[in-house]
């Protein structure tokens, strides 16, 4: 099972890559950006697929579990960012969405330094482990990571997932705002999960799987429906780009063809 989550994971890697990569070529902030917030999500999938659903789960280790949620913040922060262009090109004064992106980057940057500095605080070590919550969910500095790693979940693909419900239509708009469901299910998950941990100390067996179970299928779900998208933009604007040259090239041989001269007219 590991070996599937690593397939889709590189996968969608390999989708905000070319995505990203389109978005520089043709200039485009908004494509950029989306193909940035793919790619770290699925670099953050990538870190846990070895904890795979069932079977045998090999352990992470704490350095891999920082690195994942960093992604996650600068996956939601690309998502978030890209929510912002969108609102600059809408309504928002260029003054108003300064504001707004200085936010979001120094928020971002807060919770970066926030998620290296806990693993340097004093307290006992964390070993490897496939089922760190209950291993380890009774440390308050555990309390702290899975927050910070729940809000750059939660938050950025609520925001998504509303907007694209709002303008966008057909499986584009199912699909990703499923997926932002799920992802949002996936945050709130690990913030009942750790408040339950903390609060009575009980363990919860299924923590793990169900996170790595619901990740899975959000991402495949987000890949999907953004790039369903991106397709069927590509396609109608190739469409309607050949519409255009189609009658430009017909009014061109109009204006070029002589009009018939009235002197060699029989009537004349």
């Amino acid at each position: 099972m590991g070996e599937t989550i690593a397939g889709v994971s590189w996968l969608g890697f390999l989708v905000g890559t070319v995505v990203f990569g389109r978005g520089m070529w043709h200039g485009r902030k908004t494509q950029q950006l989306l193909g940035i917030g793919i790619a770290f999500y699925a670099l953050t999938m990538r870190l846990f697929a070895r904890l795979g659903v069932s079977g045998v789960r090999q352990p992470m280790d704490t350095e891999e579990r920082v690195w994942a949620a960093t992604f996650a913040v600068a996956a939601g922060t690309a998502m978030l960012a890209l929510l912002l262009v969108i609102l600059k090109e809408q309504q928002d004064s260029l003054r108003t969405h300064r504001r707004r992106l200085a936010a979001l980057c120094a928020a971002a940057v807060a919770s970066t330094v926030a998620l290296r500095t806990i693993t340097w605080l004093p307290g006992p070590e964390w070993p490897p482990s496939n089922d760190f919550l209950n291993a380890y969910g009774g440390d308050l500095r555990v309390v702290g990571y899975e927050l910070i790693f729940a809000a750059w979940l939660g938050l950025p693909l609520g925001a998504l997932g509303m907007f694209v419900f709002r303008f966008q239509r057909g499986f584009t708009r199912w699909a990703t705002v499923v997926g932002c469901v799920l992802g949002v299910g996936w945050a709130g998950w690990k913030v009942a999960g750790t408040a339950v941990r903390y609060c009575t100390g009980d363990a919860i067996p299924l923590e793990s799987p169900v996170s790595v179970a619901t990740a899975l299928t959000a991402l495949t779900l987000l890949i999907g429906g953004l790039l369903s998208g991106q397709i069927g933009g590509a396609l109608r604007r190739a469409r309607e780009t050949r519409e255009y040259t189609l009658a430009r090239r017909a009014d061109d041989e109009r204006h070029a063809t002589p009009a018939p001269d009235s002197t060699n007219s029989p009537a004349a």
